[in-house]
């Protein structure tokens, strides 16, 4: 039997999540499947101006012997014509789930096991410094998606029909996972050198670049050095001091970037957007063949270094963890991969950058330094949590909003399955599920795990190395 719902008055992850606890009480052989067409309204808060969306969900739910019930399903965008021809799809005594999947087929549209596994979609955002890759982004530049067959759903369709099945209220986004990939160039690999006011980070060395750092080790900048601060009586001093030689810099950044967006324009280039580094690099090349462009390239030189002698870089080999807490200025260095779970916020105050900014118009430094932690920085190292033979469990972080382990894993391991979370392969495979059904990851594959009450088995036949990130509860 299929229902149809186009009621409003309820939310279509409540109405799902309903039908489960119905077929999951159910006795006997009463009730062992619930197909459900839902008609909702989906407001895209990640766009300016918030605008409303119709979708349509096919949704079959099955009870299992053990009285688990696996959803599977589909979401699209919502049309008369499409509503009709669900109507009119049979209800007899055929294979209802059968059915609704072979409609997603036959019209090109996904299917997907909700209950399992989410196989994360990234996108790949380009950024002046290289790429971020976002597993579970959700934002006007881009919204990750969720594998299906044929196709894939966005992330926060399926979050907001699954809502009560992850645990994420409505407009809530999951913990960010994203990667860092920076150019191997230096300086035009080089991050902004910013703080946060909300965003807590982490981040798992992944890849050293040889090309820039030939022995391995490639750095961050993280807070400000001790030696640096010492110089001042105070830490108004200090702060001055330093933003008198940020301002002198940038003064000098912006002559020079005048006349790279002059090389812009002269290439049929719009100033705002970002050209490759070899090509920055060329056109250098070109303006310092005159004197007076070459004294001020020389000077940015000169002025960058000594702004950047009152940061505090440390040096990072692949495995290494930095904990980004609130209010620290950090930049991670060209040519080091990292993979960052954080705080889903967008927000940032850039103390400095060493090329044009093309997001905003000038730096915030100022505002920056009136928040800033001067604390002493430093890398943390993992708290070990257990070990066995099979098993080595390191919790990388423990911020008031979420916490993320490193699990080491040769046999098997069931974790906690109470709240959502998202898991990434870093070295090895692994197989995952709470049912006979089974996903295998391979490295660099991420997912997003449902709450599950079983929890999830996780196996491995050989050593594996993956990444799990859960909230804090008492931040859902």
């Amino acid at each position: 039997m299929i229902h149809y719902c186009t009621d409003k008055t309820i939310s279509a992850s409540m109405l799902i999540e309903r039908s489960i606890q119905q077929l999951a009480v159910a006795a006997g052989e009463s009730l062992q499947t619930l197909h459900l067409v839902i008609q909702f309204s989906h407001t895209q808060y990640y766009l300016p101006d918030q605008p409303k969306l119709e979708l349509l969900a096919l949704v079959s739910l099955s009870k299992y012997s053990d009285a688990t019930v696996l959803v599977d399903g589909s979401i699209f965008h919502f049309t008369p014509e499409r509503f009709e021809q669900l109507r009119l799809l049979s209800d007899g005594s055929c294979d209802t789930s059968s059915v609704l999947k072979s409609y997603c087929q036959n019209h090109s549209l996904p299917w997907l096991a909700m209950s399992d596994p989410w196989l994360l979609t990234p996108i790949y955002i380009p950024k002046p410094w290289g790429q971020e890759i976002w597993y579970t982004g959700i934002e006007a530049r881009g919204q990750a998606e969720v594998t299906g067959d044929i196709g894939n759903i966005p992330l926060p369709w399926l979050l907001d029909l699954m809502a009560d099945c992850t645990g994420l209220c409505y407009g809530c986004q999951p913990i960010l996972l994203k990667v860092l990939d920076p150019l191997p160039d230096e300086v035009y690999g080089d991050l902004y050198f910013e703080l946060h006011r909300e965003k807590q980070e982490v981040y798992v060395v992944t890849h050293i670049d040889q090309r820039a750092w030939p022995d391995g080790i490639g750095a961050i900048q993280l807070g400000f050095a001790p030696q640096a601060r010492q110089r001042y009586k105070t830490d108004d001093e200090f702060k001055q001091a330093y933003l008198n030689s940020v301002n002198g810099y940038e003064q000098i950044r912006r002559l020079l970037d005048h006349k790279l967006d002059e090389k812009k324009a002269a290439a049929g280039i719009e100033v705002s957007q970002p050209v490759t580094a070899s090509q920055l690099v060329d056109w250098i090349s070109t303006l310092a063949q005159q004197t007076e462009n070459r004294e001020l390239i020389d000077k940015e030189v000169e002025l960058r270094n000594a702004m950047n002698s009152f940061v505090q870089e440390y040096p990072l080999a692949v495995g290494d963890v930095v904990t980004v807490p609130k209010l620290v200025p950090h930049a991670l260095q060209h040519g080091v991969r990292v993979v960052e779970f954080q705080t889903p916020v967008y927000e940032r105050k850039i103390l400095s950058f060493g090329q044009k900014v093309l997001t905003q118009a000038r730096w915030d430094t100022q505002e920056a330094l009136e928040l800033v932690d001067l604390g002493v920085a430093g890398l943390q190292s993992p708290e070990l949590v257990s070990v066995t033979p099979q098993l080595r469990i390191e919790r990388i972080v423990n911020f008031n909003d979420f916490e993320v382990q490193r699990i080491q894993l040769d046999g098997h391991h069931t974790f906690n399955g109470d709240v959502y979370s998202v898991l990434m392969v870093l070295q090895g495979r692994l197989t995952l599920g709470c049912t006979e059904r089974r996903r295998t990851l391979n490295p660099g594959q991420a997912v997003l795990l449902p709450k599950v009450k079983k929890g999830w088995l996780v196996t491995s036949s050989a050593p594996c190395l993956f990444l799990l990130a859960s909230p804090r509860q008492s931040a859902q």
